[in-house]
């Protein structure tokens, strides 16, 4: 490790111990500190992500992790439980949210890849933003949860379906590729299910995946494993690797259903050291001098404003449920945080040049004031209106 490297890891490390601390005494969540934080970093260490690996490999093994936890933290039983009225009043949501992206891009005449900025839902911040204000364990956060996981599983299948379609159009590689991401799901259902049987018949081995406190740590090397078969399987089908691990998370909470004690302890290792990486990790992409272009903030401003607004467009419906008027405010900010996808569709975008250099930057920038006012202004929401 050369000597910057290792300056940049203390550094790092170093800031990802305190600006919780900071972020707390602020009224702002731990991971919208710790983007800022990376904001602030990228001014000293230029090109960061280029001359420091292990910086890159931390961070994307910290977004990993927080993927997989994040599929682990869903109560399949509880989505089930969901009445048919839910059911149909959120597929009315995701309908309202598409309709409208499409129809505000068509309009404006804006670069089509728009579309998936205005649809993006992500539960990377959401998730531990749930966990910053004690909603997790919550009905509520469940639900949030739930719009939030099921948005972004639509949002990551539009994604590869938009990279399938401008990189080889209507071809033979197209439906290759859709294929093999038909074959991924299969594969995972059918993984699934014999794993059921195969715990059904010997139900002695289940202590295997969730034993914790021994020498061995066998639950969290079981798990280790789990997730890490999953984010192969996804990358050798041409998927992103985050989709292998929130998918792996999840098929591990179908199956085991007292998995509390795993969770705590992979949520300790995860929210203690990598995930807070990740997220200074997220900042250091950036340039914060971006900030000071008039033109381009106001572009992002606006853009962050628009996402919200379709996002509390399709919310609307949602009060035919049983959410609370307090707990329905909650959901369009909750929804608008998109921060590690809107990165993806700016990287694409330019990529595949369906937009300029300019516009990647507008909704890079777009990401950033979403990933800090948004959940700012959802934590002060659930402070006054002390949601239970």
């Amino acid at each position: 490790m050369e000597h910057n490297e290792a300056l940049a890891l203390l550094v790092i490390s170093i800031g990802a111990f305190i600006i919780p601390l900071i972020s707390e005494r602020i009224f702002l969540p731990s991971a919208v500190g710790e983007i800022f934080f990376g904001l602030v970093l990228g001014l000293f260490f230029k090109n960061a992500l280029s001359e420091f690996p292990i910086v890159k490999f931390l961070g994307e093994f910290g977004f990993i992790l927080l993927m997989y936890l994040a599929g682990l933290e869903i109560d399949v039983d509880k989505i089930k439980g969901i009445t048919k009225k839910e059911k149909f009043l959120i597929s009315l949501l995701f309908l309202i949210v598409i309709f409208l992206s499409i129809g505000i891009v068509v309009y404006f005449q804006q670069p089509t890849i728009y579309i998936l900025v205005y649809i993006a839902m992500a539960i990377g911040i959401l998730y531990p933003l749930l966990k910053d204000t004690g909603l997790i364990n919550k009905e509520i956060g469940q639900k949030i949860l739930v719009i939030g996981g099921i948005g972004e599983i639509i949002s990551l299948l539009l994604i590869t379906a938009f990279t399938v379609y401008f990189k080889y159009g209507l071809s033979t590689k197209s439906v290759l590729h859709i294929f093999e991401i038909y074959i991924f799901f299969l594969i995972a259902y059918f993984l699934l299910k014999i794993f059921s049987l195969y715990m059904w018949w010997n139900p002695n081995l289940v202590q295997t995946f969730l034993k914790t406190g021994d020498v061995t740590e066998t639950g969290i090397r079981a798990n280790f494993a789990h997730m890490f078969i999953f984010v192969s399987l996804a990358s050798l089908l041409g998927l992103e690797a985050i989709i292998g691990a929130f998918f792996g998370g999840l098929l591990f909470s179908m199956v085991f259903k007292e998995r509390e004690e795993i969770v705590e302890k992979l949520s300790a290792f995860g929210y203690g050291f990598l995930i807070p990486i990740f997220f200074i990790e997220v900042g250091l992409r950036f340039d914060l001098r971006d900030f000071f272009d008039k033109e381009i903030f106001l572009s992002a401003v606006i853009l962050s404003l628009v996402i919200l607004l379709i996002k509390s467009s399709g919310s609307l419906f949602l009060i035919f449920s049983n959410f609370k008027i307090s707990e329905l405010f909650l959901v369009p900010f909750a929804l608008s945080m998109p921060l590690t996808l809107l990165v993806v569709i700016a990287t694409l975008g330019l990529e595949i040049g369906i937009i300029e250099k300019k516009e990647a930057t507008i909704i890079l920038l777009t990401a950033i004031i979403s990933a800090l006012i948004y959940p700012w202004i959802f934590k002060i929401m659930v402070k006054k209106t002390n949601i239970e």
